[in-house]
């Protein structure tokens, strides 16, 4: 989940990392330079109607339709796990302020050096350092080391109110930073044996520098930037600017604080239909093509058919770049990434998200099912009655991915094994599933009895900490507004009904499944919920900001986003491993294994979207990250 919580949901308030949900964790776009990006759209979208003129044009509005049900709630970067969503991170704070290090490029999710702040990290023994390149606020003031290190010492200060954080890392490994000079920081690490790889993609990746006109409280100017026992009253202070009822999403655009952006936009405009706009920042000083759109319009949906609608009836309304809902999109043909295209004047391409599918159990003493969730041989069966190629040829029509392993599959990289490339390891199996639970003591509907709801008939067998008597009736909760999600969980409820288990679907908002998840049920706000499957998509995690994908963030026992509260010494073991070294094997060893020890449901990977884009704009091939960059959209005549 991105950034954790990349939530890859949609949202209704923000949140994954980067759980994907639509928000994970769960970001960038084609190469600069007007005649790249025109070619890369033409050849990126497999499907256009009319094709129109190649002459760039300046200026112009561009209106983008926000995913189903998810609207931007969270504007400060130094983001918690409750808002840590694609939502609030891709299409707000991305596009204002930019974070130390940019991924994503085409259709790679990998270190983008042109759109990063800094150039790449050098590393000598423990010291790593970081050489920033020239860019400016809007305030007229540089991005300097000064800015990091005010970021490194909210980091150190306020750390479980960071969604990215990750026991052990940063900022656990990192015992003194310093800024050497006004372009340059230094990192002093508690080990000179780690992956350097993974330091970059990991831990740097999570660093957005911070203006020092953030640095105040209530009272005015402070001393986080240089102090970190003055940042709790910074964060504070602009987590309450952030967030209702001081800090909504109606005062942001103005705001003396929000305004000062590095970004190449500033937000100047929200309306009452949540409608969010952006004016393209003059002062923006990174790479920028000739021609570019200078204003962009977020609209947001309560449904992808309300979104379809309007996508299709074209008139006063209507939508620059929208998606396809999946229920409504041609089955490619043999070989094609899209089908035929049902709306006329568009383009369309098929996104995927870097990322994992997946959604968690509950193995905290909360849930009442834990006992039963932490037994291998039920996770096994669960996993074997999820009919992925099914869901894909069905609901998704043709659309998602298998997936295979606990690392993501798609786009395929060198970190997927061996195993996972070989297809799904859980194909639908009921008979397998109804003999595991057989042999470890449950009792199954007969014919005579089909609506009987599976029962454990013999403690010892059923496993430790299931009690006799124990029965299968276990509550999904799941976020609404995506039919193929519904279609999924039904045929998932039907094909369990089988063996006896009885699953309850509940639809929720994205937010809703997501507080629930995150755990916010007692008086004070703390106290873990007692939910037992929880749904809100796919992905169910983006790999942003970790964007390698070796487990720390969502795996491994005390993470922050390890949100079913996994636990198992020998994962947490073979992950570290990973972190120590940039050897394939180690990163293939620790996803075979955690592979079959299924800690979570795998479901497809469903499209983030089908991107459809008005012929007349050129926004190029979308990138797996998902942080889009509008500024590199341009009209054509």
């Amino acid at each position: 989940m991105r950034r954790a919580l990349r939530w890859h949901g949609k949202v209704d308030q923000g949140t994954a990392g980067r759980v994907t949900g639509r928000g994970r964790r769960g970001r960038k776009l084609v190469r600069w330079g007007a005649p790249a990006i025109a070619a890369v759209a033409v050849a990126g979208c497999a499907t256009a109607t009319a094709q129109v003129g190649r002459t760039p044009v300046a200026g112009g509005v561009a209106t983008y339709a926000l995913p189903p049900v998810t609207v931007p709630t969270y504007i400060f970067p130094f983001i918690s796990p409750a808002y840590f969503s694609i939502v609030n991170t891709d299409n707000l704070q991305y596009l204002m302020y930019r974070p130390l290090y940019w991924y994503g490029e085409g259709a790679e999710p990998f270190l983008n050096k042109q759109l990063s702040l800094a150039k790449p990290a050098t590393y000598h023994g423990n010291v790593v350092t970081i050489q920033l390149k020239h860019f400016m606020w809007s305030n007229d003031t540089p991005v300097s080391a000064a800015d990091v290190v005010f970021w490194l010492n909210m980091m150190k200060a306020e750390k479980d109110n960071w969604g990215g954080y990750v026991p052990g890392g940063m900022p656990d490994n990192v015992t003194s930073y310093r800024a050497v000079s006004p372009t340059e920081v230094q990192l002093v690490l508690n080990t000179s044996t780690f992956s350097h790889t993974w330091f970059a993609y990991n831990e740097l990746s999570q660093i957005t520098p911070m203006p020092l006109r953030w640095d105040v409280t209530a009272s005015g100017k402070s001393d986080c930037a240089t102090q970190e026992s003055a940042c709790p009253a910074v964060y504070q202070y602009l987590n309450s600017k952030a967030t209702a009822p001081t800090g909504s999403p109606a005062t942001w655009p103005g705001s003396p604080l929000w305004s000062v952006v590095d970004g190449p936009w500033k937000l100047t405009g929200y309306n009452s239909q949540g409608v969010f706009t952006y004016q393209f920042n003059t002062a923006y000083s990174g790479p920028v093509a000739k021609y570019h759109i200078t204003t962009f319009k977020e609209v947001p949906f309560t449904s992808e058919e309300a979104e379809y609608n309007v996508l299709q009836a074209q008139g006063s309304n209507t939508l620059d770049v929208g998606y396809l809902p999946t229920v409504d999109a041609s089955v490619p043909e043999p070989g094609q990434e899209v089908g035929q295209n049902p709306v006329s004047g568009y383009q369309l391409q098929a996104l995927y998200t870097w990322g994992l599918s997946f959604f968690p159990y509950n193995y905290d003493p909360a849930d009442p099912l834990a006992p039963v969730f932490k037994q291998l041989y039920f996770r096994t069966a669960f996993q074997d009655l999820m009919n992925q190629e099914e869901i894909i040829q069905g609901p998704l029509h043709g659309y998602g991915k298998l997936t295979t392993s606990v690392v993501g599959d798609f786009p395929r990289t060198k970190y997927l094994s061996k195993t996972a490339r070989a297809g799904d390891p859980f194909p639908y199996n009921p008979v397998e599933a109804s003999h595991l639970l057989v042999e470890h003591g449950w009792v199954l509907p007969t014919p005579t009895q089909p609506n009987k709801v599976a029962y454990c008939a013999h403690a010892a067998l059923c496993g430790s900490g299931v009690a006799t008597g124990t029965t299968l009736n276990i509550t999904v909760d799941y976020a609404n507004g995506l039919a193929w999600l519904e279609a999924e969980l039904l045929q998932l409820k039907a094909n369990a009904a089988q063996l006896g288990m009885h699953l309850s679907l509940v639809p929720m908002t994205f937010q809703d499944v997501i507080n629930r998840t995150v755990g916010d049920c007692g008086a004070s706000g703390k106290d873990p919920c007692p939910w037992e499957l929880d749904d809100w998509g796919s992905p169910g995690w983006s790999y942003s900001p970790d964007f390698l994908p070796t487990g720390d963030e969502i795996f491994e026992t005390h993470s922050v986003a390890n949100l079913g509260h996994y636990n198992n010494a020998k994962n947490d073991r073979l992950i570290a491993a990973t972190l120590k070294s940039s050897q394939l094997s180690l990163m293939w060893t620790w996803e075979d294994y955690l592979t079959r020890h299924l800690p979570v449901v795998l479901q497809p990977d469903a499209p983030y979207q089908l991107v459809e884009s008005i012929n007349n704009l050129q926004i190029g091939v979308q990138n797996p990250t998902l942080s889009i960059t509008p500024e590199q959209w341009y009209y054509v005549r």
